[in-house]
């Protein structure tokens, strides 16, 4: 397909996107519990969108071009420092997702490491549940990521085993508060001890908490400090596009010291052409969601952002209370707005599709055995679920009683034989294993591909039961899992499904 021959008119236009629209959920919906951050206040919302209208053609490559989100970017990163009572040799770096400042924070604590310790292959350690960007930064940028075990009752952090894992080449140590899959906050002050003895980079990864639990605090709730009053906090990240309602695509990497944010750029005066200096991973980027963030943080202020942590407290209350009821496990101690539940009764990737049908989306999660973590339910509480709280319990109450009723499927029993004869567990896998089995991927996808695709049920569109897949990323390893999902993936895009 290219280009029409004759130009669609804007009806045309706006239909076919209509069209499209009607393919994805709601995000306003209110009944949303994943990656949906949603204030509940349409005047707040409307703002956001004007203002990114208003800068989304503005390139901030050139920033001596264009000042006015320079001016910006420096109020939202004062505001960022503010919150965590950063001192005025604290610098920061807006850019357009959490992933991108993690991968700023990395870069910066590599090239600190190769100062110091010269160039050898350098590592991070961080609890199981710290986000896979940091995977993802490692793997970019040829660094080791070293997981280790967390409290198997609090699903916090460990500091012993963060402590055991640190070698000669440890060069960060990443603390999340929250951690997104359940929730729970790493204990930053005692890692902060740690990365002080040893001299190591601490990262604290709060773009889930940093708008939303200072306020919690605010409001009574014990939120333990992690900011920079630590003093081994070497820089943090943060979301406006979560608990602050901007539009998508906001983070905030902000750093103890100015050299460290020196570390995180990049420059090349080499080549003929226009002198590069890029703050972030993107060159060409827009000013919408500078100004989309800078927008809904003035309009709002503390005493909106009170309010609305006032709404999300009591919506996580009525949810925790309501799940206690009906018999599920709350995983850890919910202190953030992220609640994960397990249960021995029900099968959970079950629950979550018959939920689905209901018009509710919530992220089911695959367990690990080993590290006695259960397959749970994830939900992002937001203020809009103040309003929408106790339906959501009514027809969770109603669902569970439902798939209670059905018996287990033959399909979760292929799915754990299948994994047991894969014959390996996570994490047991080599580099000469996992090239040798890529090298049977790359001869044998084009061949058995469509095949699994059939499977998985995707010859034509994306499946709206996802409890066989579920069970099959429970099952086998990821190694191999994840080898299948990145074909399917391309696959999804390839064909548009």
């Amino acid at each position: 397909m290219g280009l029409p021959e004759k130009p669609y008119t804007k009806e045309e236009v706006v239909k076919k996107l209509e069209e499209y629209a009607k393919l994805d959920a709601d995000p306003h919906s209110g009944k949303l519990f994943t990656i949906a951050f949603e204030s509940g206040s349409e005047d707040q919302r409307k703002l956001s969108h004007q203002a990114f209208n208003m800068f989304m053609d503005k390139n901030f490559l050139d920033f001596t071009e264009f000042r006015g989100p320079v001016k910006m970017e420096k109020e939202v990163i004062d505001i960022a420092k503010s919150l965590m009572n950063a001192d005025e040799e604290a610098v920061g770096t807006f850019t357009f997702g959490g992933t991108e400042s993690v991968f700023l924070a990395v870069k910066a604590a590599r090239d600190k490491f190769f100062i110091k310790k010269g160039f050898q292959i350098p590592e991070i350690v961080m609890p199981v549940t710290g986000h896979p960007c940091y995977d993802k930064a490692a793997e970019y940028m040829g660094l080791n990521l070293i997981r280790v075990p967390i409290n198997e009752e609090t699903l916090e952090g460990d500091p012993e085993a963060i402590r055991a894992a640190i070698t000669e080449n440890t060069a960060m140590i990443v603390g999340s508060v929250p951690n997104w899959p359940f929730g729970t906050l790493d204990p930053i002050e005692e890692f902060a001890k740690i990365a002080e003895e040893n001299d190591i980079w601490l990262h604290v990864d709060a773009c889930v908490g940093g708008f939303i639990l200072p306020l919690l605090r605010q409001l009574g709730e014990p939120i333990p400090v992690f900011d920079f009053t630590i003093p081994g906090v070497s820089s943090i990240s943060m979301d406006p596009h979560k608990f602050a309602y901007t539009s998508i695509g906001a983070s905030i990497i902000l750093f103890r010291k100015g050299f460290s944010k020196m570390l995180s750029q990049y420059a090349n005066l080499r080549w003929p052409g226009y002198p590069i200096v890029n703050p972030g991973v993107l060159s060409t980027r827009s000013a919408g969601p500078i100004a989309a963030t800078w927008a809904s943080l003035h309009h709002l202020g503390e005493e909106g952002y009170l309010e609305l942590a006032r709404r999300l407290l009591n919506a996580r209350n009525m949810i925790t209370d309501g799940l206690n009821k009906m018999g599920f496990n709350i995983m850890g101690r919910p202190r953030s707005p992220i609640v994960a539940f397990s249960s021995e009764e029900v099968n959970l990737f079950t629950l979550s599709d018959a939920l689905l049908k209901k018009g509710w989306h919530v992220n089911p999660q695959r367990g690990i055995a080993h590290l006695n973590i259960p397959r749970s339910i994830h939900l992002t509480v937001t203020p809009i679920h103040d309003q929408l709280a106790g339906q959501f319990l009514k027809d969770l109450e109603e669902t569970k009683a439902e798939v209670e009723k059905i018996p287990p499927s033959e399909i979760e029993g292929m799915a754990r034989g299948f994994g047991m004869i894969m014959g390996m567990t996570a994490g047991e896998m080599d580099y000469e294993a996992i090239r040798q089995i890529m090298g049977k991927v790359e001869e044998n996808l084009e061949l058995y591909g469509p095949e699994l695709l059939k499977a998985f049920g995707m010859e034509e569109e994306l499946p709206q039961e996802m409890a066989m897949l579920n069970e099959l990323f429970d099952s086998i390893p990821p190694e191999i899992m994840e080898l299948l999902v990145n074909y399917v993936v391309i696959e999804i895009f390839r064909k548009g499904l």
